[in-house]
């Protein structure tokens, strides 16, 4: 069976973890009024998680034991995140947000995507690839460098919802997995973590079968219209109230990604 290499891009469970507790907590407490007008205190950061694992090959699937083949998202999805699944004709009208969970017990996985729900777990979605549009190529505390724009646009996306999302593909997958774990770059190195991480677990080397897991991995592709996505995004970034706080480069960073938010996204 042909090997993979994993993103990781939708695993909330992979994602969670890097998100500040501030955020997580908005996925369950209701927006109160007071709250939000009392004094802006900057939200606690942490940069995201690097790869904590890659797929290196699908030992079984959905359908597989009935002669049905692997469907192509799924391996896009493997190999290239959502983008990948974007660039399909089928998909082109679409922004694409996959749910992922691995258990190694394949009952508990189905459960689980049997209780997932557009309305409630959408928007997390949403707000997870937002939040890493925002934050991942930074080095700095994101309210350093939007002010208080950053708080502000989280808590607006964070509280919307998509009515009109849809549910495309459910499947899951059994696959093994090997550790990618990244080490701290050296300053002289001249190697990156995911490189060094490349070298010291070679496909074919002995050390990998020592780390081998398996475990099966449930997929759920939702979809979003890119109109619908872009036009709300814009409005919610367009209506944040300026901040006559905002230093000339924080205004310039906040122009630049309501300008340029969907690029990379």
């Amino acid at each position: 069976m042909k090997g993979f290499q994993n993103q990781d891009f939708g695993n909330l469970s992979s994602l969670l973890p890097a998100l500040p507790v501030f955020f997580i907590l908005l996925f369950f407490m209701p927006f109160t009024s007071c709250s939000l007008s009392q004094q802006r205190e900057n939200l606690p950061y942490s940069v995201p998680s690097a790869q904590v694992s890659r797929i290196i090959e699908i030992l079984d699937y959905e359908g597989r034991a009935s002669g049905a083949e692997l469907p192509e998202w799924v391996s896009l999805y493997i190999n290239g995140g959502v983008s990948a699944i974007e660039k399909l004709d089928e998909f082109a009208p679409y922004f694409v947000f996959v749910a992922e969970q691995s258990l190694p017990n394949l009952d508990t996985l189905i459960q689980w995507g049997d209780n997932f729900s557009l309305e409630r777990d959408v928007p997390q979605l949403i707000l997870l690839r937002a939040y890493r549009r925002l934050t991942g190529n930074l080095s700095v505390n994101p309210d350093d460098l939007y002010g208080g724009f950053f708080e502000a646009f989280i808590k607006r996306l964070a509280s919307r919802r998509w009515p009109t999302a849809q549910k495309h593909y459910q499947t899951w997958v059994l696959v093994r997995r090997i550790p990618a774990l990244a080490p701290p770059d050296t300053p002289d190195s001249g190697v990156s973590g995911e490189d060094a991480a490349e070298q010291a677990l070679p496909e074919d080397s002995g050390e990998e079968a020592s780390f081998d897991t398996r475990s099966y991995m449930y997929l759920i592709l939702n979809v979003i219209g890119k109109t619908e996505l872009e036009n709300a995004i814009k409005f919610e970034m367009n209506d944040i109230k300026p901040d006559a706080q905002l230093s000339r480069d924080q205004t310039q960073a906040v122009n630049s990604i309501k300008s340029n938010f969907f690029n990379g996204f």
